[in-house]
């Protein structure tokens, strides 16, 4: 016998964001549906008279039911804490003073075919390079093990760059300064030497800007032939310098900012080709620059930091949004997603303090930090526990902090670190190939007796991976290839990371950083069952601490005698924002089997998070199960 009453909403209850479906538990009941209880349906009577008669009786349709949207309570976890899958026990693994006084970036990139099978491979230990502030290059293995040490570039020479030059599939190093420029092989020996300069507390870049498999170094806004080390071009405009001196601290950064599929330079003020053409300027004052996506539209917009100002311009240099946010000096700022809300922000430091920005000029947090002397260092960005949350790397003259990407609040303070500061960094990546991202910095005797390179790992080995690259101060991801080969033509990192100077290979993953959808099955109208008809009503709710502005999947199983079956599925467009449940929408599912165990709706691919195309703080509550026989 099929039931012809409507089914009343059997309600869920979400405990620890998983959807309980047994019977008797209720949070927030549905309206009582009016089924027109007067209905009967007809009674068989063809065994007990021979006389035929004919049903005139018809029953009532599925009329529409109205359950509007409601506002629901958020998980804290979402907004705090995420599902963490790692620890965060950081401890000091190796240090090696050899360096003596270093204030540049270290850049790490494998130099050396360590496994002898005459290639660059993961089997191969990373390297680290750094240039001290005598202007040596040093080189050490990730292990701790000092290399090789050559050169002499000029006190307070730029950040190394490592890259593959000539391509044979080995990377070479390139260290610029005061006295000229070199390239080195892997083992430190000369490639070139060029007595084109660089800046002091600049960096070094290597691209392929004309996509010719040849690659170029920057030196500002100078261009080199990276296979000789002769001037190419130089712009006549910005070089990159946010210190308020063209000749001082310079970086050119490369990144096809119009999409025309061919790497422009970019400094703060000027975009440049391959020929040091001005492609435009803007007539505003220079800066440190950075790129990523702010608008939504392909083109990338740049990042300008300037002696205490920040802002943003368009890819035709157009300005957008200025503010002052660090008193009188600034440093290169850093782009990504440290609030967790799916837009970038930029991390920029001064004297006397580090400040977040949001991506319409407002400020999302500071932290005093302590930098009396150069007042322009740099920072990285990095998701350690892979809980969604990013997390900051900074060093100031005393300590090297790692602080929370949303609130700015000090996750670790490591005070065997003393720097007179320059425009440096600490990087992250994997040197020892444990598969566990690292902690690189740089020390010099000025606020205490450390030098030379130390790394910071995690005692129970369980920070998220991180690449065995970070080969530039410019690092941006799609830059440079895991070998440290330089890609053709890279894609442009604002499609796939939209982020720059951090290590973030899945930004925005999970935790914080996304909503937590769940779907909720208001109610189920059998009365058509004998014709292969059932209507439902559902709704979606998202107590994530993030808006669902994507489109979703909602599939509609039935469990049958034999199994599950698909008994259809639509696409969810509606725009559901954070703390909120949706109002029901009813779907009319036809062709269904006679005998329907149970209903069951699935949003986003259910709870198997590899099936799903939203990155949510909890993947396992995204089915609901009317719970109770539909047809029979």
């Amino acid at each position: 016998m099929r039931s012809s009453l409507l089914l009343l909403a059997v309600p869920t209850l979400l405990v620890a964001c998983k959807v309980d479906n047994s019977l008797n538990k209720n949070t927030d009941a549905p309206a009582v549906f009016d089924t027109g209880d007067s209905y009967q349906p007809p009674v068989d009577t063809a065994h007990d008279s021979p006389v035929d008669s004919v049903d005139t009786t018809q029953p009532p349709s599925c009329d529409d039911r109205s359950f509007p949207a409601i506002a629901i309570p958020q998980l804290e976890e979402c907004y705090s804490e995420g599902t963490t899958v790692g620890s965060f026990t950081p401890v000091i693994e190796w240090a090696n003073s050899d360096p003596g006084d270093t204030y540049t970036t270290p850049v790490v990139g494998q130099l050396t075919d360590d496994n002898g099978n005459g290639r660059i491979d993961d089997g191969d230990t990373p390297d680290i390079v750094v240039a001290n502030t005598a202007g040596v290059l040093w080189a050490i293995s990730g292990d701790g093990t000092t290399l090789w040490h050559t050169g002499s570039l000029g006190s307070e020479p730029m950040t190394a760059a490592i890259g593959d030059l000539d391509g044979d599939g080995f990377a070479e190093v390139v260290g610029s300064g005061a006295s000229g420029t070199m390239a080195v092989y892997g083992d430190g020996t000369t490639y070139w030497t060029s007595s084109q300069n660089g800046s002091a507390c600049g960096a070094v870049g290597i691209a392929d800007l004309d996509g010719d498999g040849d690659p170029e170094v920057l030196l500002g806004a100078k261009i080199l032939n990276g296979q000789s080390g002769g001037l190419l071009a130089t712009g006549a405009y910005g070089t990159g310098s946010g210190y308020g001196s063209s000749a001082v601290s310079t970086f050119g950064v490369a990144a096809d900012i119009d999409r025309d599929g061919i790497q422009e330079v970019v400094v703060g003020n000027a975009l440049y080709d391959i020929d040091g053409n001005t492609l435009w300027t803007n007539g505003k004052s220079d800066g440190f620059v950075a790129v990523g996506d702010f608008d939504g539209d392909p083109q990338g917009e740049i990042v300008v930091s300037n002696t205490g100002s920040v802002r943003l311009q368009d890819d035709d240099g157009t300005v957008l949004w200025t503010g002052s946010y660090t008193g009188t000096t600034s440093g290169p700022p850093t782009v990504a997603d440290f609030d967790g809300d799916g837009e970038p922000e930029i991390g920029v430091a001064g004297h006397n303090s580090y400040v977040v920005i949001d991506t319409d000029g407002s400020v999302l947090w500071t932290r005093a930090v302590s930098d009396g002397s150069s007042g322009f260092t740099g920072s990285s960005v990095f998701d350690f526990e892979g809980d969604g949350i990013a997390e900051v790397v900074y060093a100031d003259e005393n300590d090297v902090y790692v602080l929370d990407g949303p609130t700015g609040a000090i996750k670790l303070q490591e005070g065997t670190h003393s720097s007179a500061t320059c425009s440096e960094y600490p990087a992250v990546a994997d040197v020892d190939g444990d598969g566990h991202a690292e902690i690189i910095y740089t020390s010099s005797s000025y606020s205490g007796p450390e030098k030379g390179v130390r790394v910071i790992g995690d005692a129970d080995d369980s920070w998220q991976p991180g690449r065995k690259v970070w080969n530039e101060h410019a690092y941006s991801i799609t830059n440079v290839e895991d070998d440290a080969t330089i890609p053709v033509s890279p894609d442009a990192n604002w499609d796939s990371y939209n982020n720059f100077r951090s290590g973030d290979l899945i930004p925005g993953g999970g935790g914080y950083a996304g909503p937590d959808l769940y779907p909720y099955l208001h109610a189920v109208c059998v009365d058509e069952c004998e014709s292969g008809n059932v209507t439902l009503w559902y709704s979606l709710g998202n107590q994530g601490y993030n808006d669902l502005d994507e489109a979703v999947n909602v599939e509609f199983w039935g469990e049958t005698s034999s199994g599950r079956v698909l008994l259809g599925s639509e696409t969810w467009t509606a725009a559901l924002p954070a703390g909120t449940r949706s109002q029901a929408e009813s779907v009319e599912l036809t062709g269904v089997p006679s005998l329907l165990l149970d209903i069951i709706v699935e949003v986003d691919g259910g709870d198997d998070s590899t099936a799903g195309v939203i990155s949510e703080c909890h993947e396992d509550n995204n089915t609901a199960a009317w719970g109770d026989v539909v047809c029979y």
